[in-house]
């Protein structure tokens, strides 16, 4: 820490900053040599313009530091805040060019601020990038500590293990129940318990609490970590933390009322009628493209097998309302005499051709035609077969210790119902896609618990939605396709 005028200010964080102005200053000659700036006189354009350009500098500092980008524990490697250093140096640019280049009392010429941003952005955004690939994993890393060794807590813990890159190490658990005190649970300690965390948190040096106690908490426990927050302990839930870590939800481990007050309800309504405009260009364009290839493998499919070249098929869509999906058949015909099933990694009902077909999941083509109709998006939760997803949402009984005096010692009482698999009603909110989050991170879903793991991945996506999201998932499937990988 460095002492500036009684602020405690992380040499970190001016590493940030001095990062950010050597990116501002190396662009400064890309804007001249774009605007002809440095072929005239740079030395004369650099002295009318010296005060301008410091002032546009300085715009973009202010604009980084409202939008806490110098937060140097932020992992600018994710694409969420990566996204948010673009936006914020976008933002800048715009309120450089309103506070500089207005007509009535321009001060510099608005050409050189749009091409000088152009370097800037991309500078700066690979500066970041670098220092957090550099420096988390090692110089950066801060100690966790998390409050409750149950299950959730070993779960958290696990989890941060398993990220080696993440810039977190696990100091250590804190819990109320004396059998846990001095244990060693998921290969961390038990430190002690929760009266005693401000004296754990000096003496280990934690910079980050992750709440895991997931059930009702005691009003002690909601002071003390009220007293720590006010402190200034960065402090987060265990539900969160392990979104950010994973890319999923842990739905065993939250409730409705987390999901609604994660804004899973308040997405952007402008991203989805955008959205919706990317798919008919895409689909509309790729059914311009396709064409030739789609004649060729229809010729395929009834070469090999008998039977039609398209399989379709009832699914579930937006608000649970069914479609028929369409897809070039990949199995041979009346391949579900026995009843629904789930496809299997070496399922025999798949034809040779189907097996090619799905490795480069170009069975999916004529879903274009679900897309231009509106049934599907290009990106989105798989879409399942409603006797799948009745399974899914039938509800089951909630057991609970019965607390009444009359229930007998130990006795597990009925408390609720929730669906079989918690939150997965959740899924339906959105359109299904040809391809989403949780296909390209966990292919095959032939159990409750794989469809459980799955439905972590499809919650993470519904509740961070986006542009740069929906380009990533793009860009893993098309890698998927391009090795052979996936179903």
């Amino acid at each position: 820490m460095i002492n500036i005028l009684s602020l405690q200010i992380s040499s970190w964080s001016l590493m940030l900053l001095a990062g950010d102005l050597a990116a501002f200053c190396l662009a400064v000659p890309f804007g001249m040599l774009v605007t002809g700036g440095i072929n005239e006189n740079p030395r004369f354009f650099l002295e009318v313009y010296r005060f301008p350009i410091f002032l546009v500098g300085l715009t973009y500092i202010l604009v980084l530091y409202v939008a806490n980008l110098y937060d140097h524990y932020q992992d600018f490697r994710r694409h969420e805040n990566f996204s948010r250093v673009i936006l914020s140096c976008l933002a800048g640019t715009l309120l450089a060019m309103v506070l500089f280049c207005y007509p009535a009392w321009s001060v510099i010429p608005r050409n050189f601020v749009e091409w000088h941003a152009v370097a800037f952005i991309w500078l700066t955004a690979l500066w970041r990038f670098s220092f957090s690939a550099t420096a988390l994993p090692r110089r950066l890393q801060r100690k966790a500590l998390i409050m409750g060794a149950g299950r959730a807590g070993r779960q958290m813990a696990a989890a941060i293990q398993q990220q080696g890159n993440s810039g977190l190490g696990v100091a250590g658990f804190v819990d109320d129940d004396p059998q846990k005190a001095g244990q060693t649970i998921a290969g961390a300690p038990v430190l002690g318990n929760s009266k005693e965390m401000v004296e754990l948190i000096k003496q280990h040096g934690v910079g980050l609490v992750v709440v895991a106690i997931t059930h009702e908490k005691s009003t002690a426990l909601i002071s003390n970590l009220s007293r720590l927050s006010f402190q200034g302990v960065p402090l987060t839930d265990m539900p969160s933390m392990y979104e950010f870590l994973t890319g999923k939800v842990p739905t065993d481990h939250i409730s409705d009322i987390w999901l609604f007050l994660q804004s899973l309800n308040k997405r952007m309504l402008y991203y989805r009628h955008i959205k919706r405009l990317i798919d008919l260009v895409l689909a509309a364009l790729l059914l311009v493209l396709t064409w030739p290839l789609m004649l060729l493998i229809g010729l395929v499919i009834k070469l090999e097998s008998p039977g039609p070249v398209f399989y379709k098929q009832e699914r579930l869509g937006q608000d649970g309302l069914p479609f028929q999906i369409i897809k070039f058949r990949s199995m041979v015909q009346d391949a579900e005499n026995n009843g629904p099933q789930y496809a299997t990694p070496k399922d025999s009902r798949i034809t040779r051709a189907g097996r090619v077909l799905r490795k480069l999941r170009l069975d999916e083509l004529p879903q274009l035609y679900n897309i231009l109709k509106g049934d599907m998006s290009f990106i989105g939760p798989r879409p399942e077969r409603e006797v799948f997803v009745r399974d899914f949402l039938e509800p089951v009984p909630e057991f609970r210790e019965g607390r009444r005096a009359g229930d007998p010692l130990g006795a597990q009482v009925v408390c609720g119902y929730r669906e079989r698999v918690p939150h997965y009603s959740y899924r339906l909110l959105v359109k299904p896609g040809v391809t989403g989050w949780a296909q390209v991170m966990h292919q095959y879903a032939a159990t409750i618990q794989e469809t459980k793991e799955k439905l972590e991945f499809d919650l993470y996506y519904i509740k961070n939605m986006g542009f740069l999201l929906d380009l990533a998932i793009l860009l893993k499937t098309i890698r998927i396709v391009l090795f052979g990988r996936g179903r």
